[in-house]
């Protein structure tokens, strides 16, 4: 149960770590008379009445942070706000926003199954009575966000000490959590309820005996909740009887220890006879305490085979969901065998087909016959055009500039008629592939 707070304003010693979730201004009067008296309208001054309702919202959010329960009510909020003897008049109007907000949830609505018989119209029953009425005071609601961050760090204390995947009792889960953070067995449950409607663990109940555990199962965030197996109850069933074995066997030995010191005291004292009796007490304690070890051992025995087939069925479980993958994905690409010969053997013949085209081209040969009567025909023309310059010469010996020029041209045209010969060879060669 979350603890009531006074506060009244103090500032030492305990009282100081009371008032830890407080805000600076709870010391100022004249601002925390404001704070404290009830709403005006919104229409008076919108920005006022929504800063005054985000104040109330964040520190009732700091209120349930500090105490480790989500768990509110009217009446718990009025006692631990009251300053100087006076109560927040304003509660009333904060509870009606958050409940129309969705941030305050009933609790019995909270941690009741929506698959419940009849859920819809009960709840929709109490908010018609309620709305009617108004909020009870001593009615108790979850505060949304509260939960969740309590969740998240029931979610972080799993995972650090390795208990996704396993049965856990309930009662030791609280333990474990508390022993963990400042969370209170009251803000574990709806922090649990949040887990279980996000498919991050399921709740269940297991026969253990004559009794009926309340058991859980937190699953890796990538997994969603799924029911507790068969094999996990027996498992847990069996864990229970070795756990109840060893105290069993403790106690016995105890027992032994007390009845030996009870021996040697009646033997200083010279009871022999009340010394032997004893003596038979232990001899027959120590029977049982043997038996029972050798049921533990048995047990332990049986306990690791389960464990193995439970390693075994996870196992063979991997290996039908690796081979469904793997089928969805040929399925899906169109890969098999017949596919891949088939593109196999089109590729084979697009390279034969490619061969074929290359070695076709290689074998062609360029006809030259007409490159030959142009190169002949141009020969004849070089040749006028010489006989002409040479008679020009011969007419005018006297213009030396006319004989360079002419003898440049003869040199270049013979460096032509030596290129053609050259061409000419290259042409009549043969090509290679």
């Amino acid at each position: 149960m979350a603890k009531n707070i006074d506060c009244c304003g103090t500032s030492n010693g305990e009282a100081d770590r009371d008032l830890a979730f407080l805000p600076n201004c709870w010391s100022d009067d004249v601002r925390m008379g404001f704070l404290l008296a009830d709403f005006r309208s919104r229409n008076v001054n919108p920005e006022s009445y929504d800063s005054k309702l985000r104040f109330w919202k964040d520190l009732v959010a700091a209120y349930c942070l500090f105490q480790g329960s989500s768990v509110v009510s009217l009446i718990r909020l009025k006692n631990a706000f009251r300053r100087k003897s006076i109560a927040p008049q304003c509660l009333m109007t904060v509870f009606d926003e958050m409940l129309m907000n969705g941030e305050l949830l009933p609790k019995d609505q909270f941690l009741e199954s929506s698959s419940s018989s009849g859920f819809g119209m009960k709840w929709a029953f109490e908010k018609i009575r309620r709305k009617m009425k108004g909020i009870s005071e001593s009615e108790e609601f979850v505060v949304q966000t509260v939960a969740e961050k309590h969740s998240q760090m029931i979610q972080r204390t799993v995972e650090c000490d390795g208990l996704f995947d396993k049965l856990i009792n309930y009662t030791k889960l609280v333990k474990i959590v508390e022993q963990s953070s400042n969370i209170v067995e009251e803000g574990i449950r709806p922090a649990l309820k949040l887990l279980e409607k996000a498919r991050r663990l399921t709740m269940d109940n297991v026969a253990s005996g004559k009794q009926l555990h309340k058991v859980i199962k937190f699953f890796q965030p990538t997994v969603d909740a799924h029911p507790v197996a068969y094999i996990e109850r027996c498992i847990y069933e069996l864990e229970q009887c070795e756990l109840d074995l060893n105290q069993n066997i403790t106690k016995t030995e105890q027992a032994i220890a007390e009845i030996m010191m009870q021996v040697h005291a009646h033997i200083q004292e010279g009871h022999k006879q009340s010394a032997k009796s004893l003596l038979k007490k232990k001899r027959i304690l120590e029977s049982i305490v043997q038996s029972k070890i050798n049921s533990l051992e048995n047990l332990q025995q049986l306990l690791s085979r389960m464990h193995e087939t439970q390693q075994n069925i996870s196992i063979l479980e991997a290996f039908k969901l690796g081979s469904n993958v793997l089928k969805k994905t040929f399925a899906d690409s169109g890969l098999n065998i017949h596919s891949v010969e088939n593109t196999l053997q089109e590729m084979r013949d697009v390279l034969e087909e490619n061969n074929e085209v290359q070695n076709l081209i290689s074998t062609v040969t360029v006809n030259d016959s007409d490159d030959l009567d142009l190169e002949q025909e141009l020969g004849s023309l070089i040749n006028m055009k010489f006989k002409e310059n040479k008679v020009s010469i011969e007419n005018d010996p006297q213009d030396a500039t006319i004989t360079n020029q002419i003898n440049d041209f003869d040199a270049e045209i013979l460096k032509r008629l030596e290129a053609l010969k050259v061409n000419n060879i290259g042409l009549h060669s043969p090509l290679t592939s």
